[in-house]
């Protein structure tokens, strides 16, 4: 059953490739009865070109690029000549015609002498880079890649418009992901994930998905060499998920794929892979990709080798070794050597097997022997030690130009300063006059606030004294009523009271009339609470740990009235027999954007659960806490703590 699945899903994956194929062959035609039927011009040939190259240079793109270029003879325009010459090189390249791409840059070369265009130039050298490290010359490839770098570094950004700025950051992009692909094939894994880190971050500075979507699958290639295979299906999923959104060209997705399908290799989930492999083969072959194909054949021919079916491991290897010779492809002559190798040596096949095992011992010296690594270094050491130094004469360059302007702008700002001084001189006598009408102006305000502030220390000190009043009544009347209760609910209403009446005593004997200094009011409360209940601090250690801080009366006022609620319930519950080293404990801190109140006694416990519905003080406390915007919890283990997270706070 389950390998009648994978077979349905084999021949929808070829369906649906051949369809979107078929759909990328007929834009193409299209494109072409556009430019055979209308006349031709610059701009609307640097636009076809450029839609071309975002599909990846499909094979039935020649005749295109050949009328375009024919077109641009005829004109005698080098502009155009040397784009389509460097458009032709691309189609050779992405159709794996290494020779005939080189002979094409030459020619682009050519009238590139004659013209300023340094980022085509920078291209140039790009893809010469990508040439010889296909063809296995990875000295004259980093030396291409070097080169089109120093040409895109010594370009004066200030000069450029901001379409060229862009357009360099894009050409960039496109060649730190050529130089990670480099250090790739040479094992310097660290500096390919560095350069594909930078082009990846540029790509979403751009906003550039297409070429966002070809690095994650290229970064996926990487970590499958590192080994990281399940990292690399995840950065793959997000590759493929991409250019499914932007309906990317049918051979684009075709290499995500791929590399899905050697990722799935490397963890021996053969009947995934080998599902992928069978539809993306047939793609590749249509659209007549041969690097894609030769890679895609080798990856199946190792899959093969795994599930040790070597007949059908030799025959994808031989295609792709055999296409590989055909294409001067120096790295998959290698990885198909590999393969072969290791179908053989399977095989008993000794003679074939050592054969090809040679081959690709020497292929892979030709590679990395130790003189093409000394020349690689030596390269990147030069570049480095002549792009400091060009960095410093610009350095030089720009201070130059930076005193040249100074000097300009002291010699206007002398000008400029002696016409001020007349026009100041001028407003010096009509400010003058307005100093004196705004100096009388606050001297009458000044004495309007100090009267006010005197009328509102007045008014506190009358609350203050009002307050006193009520909880002298208030105790008064606890003194006469002989229901024990009742003249227990008023005693606890006067202490209530008086906490109130201390909060308007400490406003009007600052100077802050508007908040109270927290510590003070704290420490002066809990000792007017335990005054109030004839206890001693000998009796019942009290420890107050509080910020220094002003709270503004809104804050302050519900806070004191549950401090003094919970240190009454600690007095009258928790200490009923006398206990040594009793302890009531009262904490206030700003943590972040929350107060954290803390009150804890050491005393016999407490659960709001035992505690009836009906109890005020509870009660209060529950409603003062929401007015604060309070997350309260109470917790009874070896006495009792409360805590507040109050979030509804003002500090002066």
């Amino acid at each position: 059953m389950k390998k009648y699945f994978y077979a349905i899903l084999f021949l929808f994956s070829i369906y649906s490739y051949a369809q979107k194929s078929a759909n990328y062959t007929k834009k193409i035609d299209s494109i072409y009865e556009d430019i055979v039927s209308t006349e031709l011009n610059e701009n609307k040939n640097k636009q076809t070109l450029g839609l071309i190259g975002q599909l990846n240079y499909p094979e039935n793109s020649k005749k295109i690029i050949n009328r375009i270029l024919q077109f641009s003879l005829n004109t005698n325009s080098s502009n155009q000549i040397t784009d389509a010459y460097y458009a032709l090189s691309n189609y050779y390249f992405f159709n794996s015609k290494l020779d005939s791409s080189l002979t094409m840059l030459e020619k682009t070369e050519f009238y590139l002498d004659k013209n300023s265009m340094p980022l085509l130039k920078a291209s140039v050298k790009m893809t010469k880079g990508g040439i010889f490290q296909r063809k296995g010359n990875i000295v004259k490839a980093n030396h291409n890649y070097l080169m089109s770098l120093e040409i895109l570094d010594k370009m004066d950004t200030l000069t450029l418009s901001e379409k060229d700025r862009i357009k360099r950051k894009g050409k960039k992009l496109i060649l730190f992901n050529s130089i990670a692909i480099f250090n790739k094939n040479t094992e310097n894994y660290n500096k390919a994930t560095s350069y594909y880190n930078k082009a990846y971050k540029m790509a979403l500075e751009l906003g550039n998905k297409r070429l966002a979507g070809i690095l994650l699958s290229n970064q996926g290639d990487l970590l499958i060499k590192i080994k990281q295979y399940n990292k690399a299906l995840n950065i793959l999923e997000k590759s493929k998920k991409i250019k499914e959104e932007i309906n990317a060209p049918p051979k684009s997705k075709g290499v995500t794929n791929l590399n899905i399908a050697l990722a799935y290799s490397a963890l021996n989930n053969y009947n995934e892979a080998l599902t992928i492999f069978n539809s993306i083969i047939p793609l590749f072959r249509n659209q007549n990709s041969t690097a894609n194909l030769m890679y895609s054949l080798v990856g199946r021919g190792q899959l093969y080798n795994q599930n040790k079916e070597y007949k059908k491991a030799i025959a994808d290897c031989e295609e792709s070794y055999n296409l590989a010779i055909k294409s001067d492809e120096l790295e998959y002559q290698s990885t198909s050597a590999k393969c072969l190798a290791d179908a053989y040596k399977s095989i008993h096949n000794y003679e074939k097997a050592y054969h090809y095992q040679t081959k690709y011992l020497k292929f892979k010296d030709s590679i990395f022997n130790s003189n093409n690594v000394k020349k690689i270094t030596q390269m990147q050491m030069q570049y480095d030690f002549d792009r400091k130094n060009e960095l410093q004469e610009i350095e030089t360059k720009n201070k130059a130009r930076e005193n040249k302007i100074i000097i300009l702008s002291l010699a206007l700002g002398l000008l400029s300063l002696l016409f001020f001084l007349g026009m100041l001189y001028k407003q010096y006598t009509i400010r003058n006059k307005n100093n004196l009408i705004l100096a009388s102006k606050n001297i009458q305000i000044k004495k309007a606030l100090d009267d006010n502030e005197i009328l509102l220390k007045e008014t506190h000190h009358r609350v203050k004294n009002s307050l006193q009043m009520i909880s002298s009544l208030l105790y008064l009347q606890s003194e006469n009523i002989e229901d024990k209760n009742a003249a227990a609910s008023v005693k606890d209403g006067q202490i209530r009271v008086k906490s109130m009446a201390l909060i308007h005593q400490k406003l009007y004997q600052k100077d802050n009339l508007t908040g109270v200094e927290v510590s003070d009011y704290i420490n002066d409360l809990a000792e007017s609470v335990f005054q109030s209940h004839n206890i001693s601090i000998n009796d019942i250690n009290l420890h107050i740990d509080v910020d220094k801080m002003v709270l503004d009366i809104d804050t302050i006022t519900p806070i004191g009235i549950i401090i003094n609620e919970l240190i009454v319930n600690a007095l009258k519950h928790a200490f009923t027999t006398k206990k040594s080293g009793a302890l009531i404990s009262i904490s206030l801190h700003k943590k972040n954007n929350v107060l954290l109140l803390k009150v804890a006694d050491n005393g016999k416990g407490f659960s709001p659960k035992n505690k009836k519905e009906k109890s005020f003080g509870l009660k209060l406390i529950n409603s003062l806490s929401r007015k604060l915007k309070a997350d309260l919890s109470i917790t009874s283990n070896n006495g009792t703590l409360v805590e507040l997270k109050i979030k509804r706070f003002i500090i002066k």
